[in-house]
């Protein structure tokens, strides 16, 4: 590999060509344009004073890069941070035991993992110019030949919070199950209805025999809600019963729950872990390839878009809009869109939208093609709506704004009166459709996987992480770090270029704002 990135190199600047500029580049959308050599990517810039339809290729590779490129995988990652993670034996004098699957007769496990295993972010492969981006080593996840709970006396608790999600009782299933079935564990709890249920509320006794089919229902078997937060009484519950495991399920705010319990366990110096899962399909969260249950909701999304593209079709100047889940982050949207090939206009949150631009746009495609098909994620009215739209202020003093699915319709309806244009709208809102149903094939498997190295993790004796899959291993993250800040859509990125290209919608950023 590396001989024939030295041909390329060395191909390009004896040439010094003059090449034809890619179509990407001339186009009134802001397309991100990186062009890939070899077996690496080489970001193409325009020459200064270059016009017209040509351009010199101007890489990064021949400002001193030569020399830099020499030992470039064989030196990648070597002052990468390390993400630590605590451990029960950092408060605690837990001695080490034996798995337990060491001690049967034909050993099911014969593959652990050691304590000093990593996952490196970003892989080996990245794009070259990106060598100087911050990267991080992640310990790996997976079942160790020590353990730090004796099964027989472990009690494990498990509790969902915040909002439903596609695959939340597939991982209480996969918990409950690894628990029992790997490592023998007796006591295991289901706490209802969230942080809530844990000091006010009845806990539940789970067995594999419990949990056997819910991995067929959507929603969570034990309930979940949100607040109810209350750190003290929390903490005295678990003590008071003698918990040592405790299993969160939950998106961003829950996890930061869960941390303060992790602090506060080791503060009293209890014996006890906190292992996370997260939860979100939004897929905000940072550092992990995806979180479960995104998938399905995407799967779920694309048959609201097809109903909503049938619409469309069915009546002249017919619009199909359809609004779904994504508060911060459109990365159901984004994904949903370019899946679902029959959408002409996709607003997610990360954009910057002009309205005038975006509704002219919608007229000039209805006069053209007399359909067409709106998808709009629910955050993306932070650019869409203007102060005067708010539903007053919360008390950060953020504006509260309305349902954007609705006020789109609304904007579109007056607009196209003012204009004296006929047309018809079919408003479809499948929110609550895509995130209540059961689990698809692909979410069913990556659930179970997480609901396996959570159990891991925490009969290795790690605390205060949460799990998930990164460059497709998986990975025990500190939730410190998953904590602070969200993942949003790159729209500087390959994948926001194919939406572009999909839906052949224009740039609608407002002007001076480029």
């Amino acid at each position: 590999t590396m001989y024939a990135f030295r041909a390329f190199k060395a191909k390009v600047f004896s040439m010094r060509a003059r090449v034809p500029l890619h179509p990407m580049v001339t186009r009134a959308a802001a397309v991100s344009v990186v062009g890939v050599g070899v077996s690496m990517c080489t970001k193409l810039a325009i020459s200064e004073g270059s016009s017209g339809d040509n351009f010199s290729v101007n890489t990064l590779m021949g400002i001193g890069m030569e020399s830099k490129a020499e030992g470039w995988f064989s030196s990648f990652g070597s002052s990468a941070r390390k993400l630590k993670l605590d451990h029960i034996t950092d408060w605690r004098d837990n001695k080490a035991i034996e798995h337990p699957l060491l001690r049967r007769e034909s050993p099911l496990c014969s593959n652990f993992a050691n304590r000093e295993e990593y996952v490196l972010l970003p892989p080996p492969g990245q794009n070259i110019h990106r060598r100087d981006q911050d990267s991080v080593w992640i310990c790996r996840a997976g079942p160790r030949k020590d353990i730090y709970f004796d099964p027989k006396k472990t009690k494990a608790a498990i509790v969902t919070c915040g909002g439903l999600c596609p695959g939340l009782n597939t991982v209480i299933q996969g918990i409950v199950r690894t628990l029992q079935f790997t490592y023998g564990v007796e006591e295991i709890y289901g706490i209802p209805l969230g942080y809530s249920g844990i000091y006010s509320r009845e806990w539940h006794k789970l067995t594999a025999s419990d949990v056997r089919d819910i991995h067929r229902n959507g929603g969570s078997c034990l309930g979940s809600s949100r607040g109810g937060w209350d750190l003290e009484r929390i903490m005295d519950s678990l003590q008071s019963k003698g918990i040592n495991q405790l299993y969160v399920i939950g998106g961003d705010g829950t996890h930061r729950g869960a941390q303060k319990l992790h602090e506060e366990a080791r503060a009293r110096g209890m014996n006890m872990i906190v292992a996370g899962v997260p939860k979100t399909i939004d897929n905000d969260i940072p550092f992990l390839d995806h979180s479960f249950g995104f998938r399905t909701s995407v799967g779920e999304a694309i048959r609201a878009i097809e109903s909503a593209y049938t619409e469309a079709n069915g009546a002249p100047n017919c619009i199909g809009l359809v609004k779904v889940m994504g508060r911060q982050a459109g990365f159901i949207a984004m994904q949903a869109s370019i899946a679902s090939r029959c959408v002409n206009c996709c607003l997610i949150p990360e954009m910057n939208i002009d309205k005038d631009k975006f509704l002219l746009y919608l007229k000039d495609r209805l006069e053209k093609k007399h359909n067409a098909v709106i998808v709009v994620a629910e955050g993306a009215g932070s650019t869409l709506c203007s102060a005067k739209d708010s539903l007053g202020f919360d008390k950060s003093g953020n504006p509260i704004l309305p349902d954007v699915g609705i006020w789109l319709k609304g904007e579109i309806s007056k607009f196209m009166k003012k204009e004296g244009f006929e047309y018809n709208l079919k408003y479809i809102d499948p929110t609550y459709m895509i995130r209540s149903v059961p689990a698809s094939a692909d979410d069913q498997l990556l659930c179970t996987l997480l609901a396996n190295h959570a159990v891991h993790g925490a009969m290795n004796g790690f605390s205060g992480f949460t799990v998930g899959q990164l460059n497709h291993k998986f990975v025990l993250v500190p939730i410190s770090e998953v904590t602070k800040k969200s993942r949003k859509v790159n729209t500087k990125s390959r994948m926001f270029c194919r939406l572009l290209l999909n839906t052949g919608q224009p740039d609608f950023t407002p002007d001076g704002k480029q």
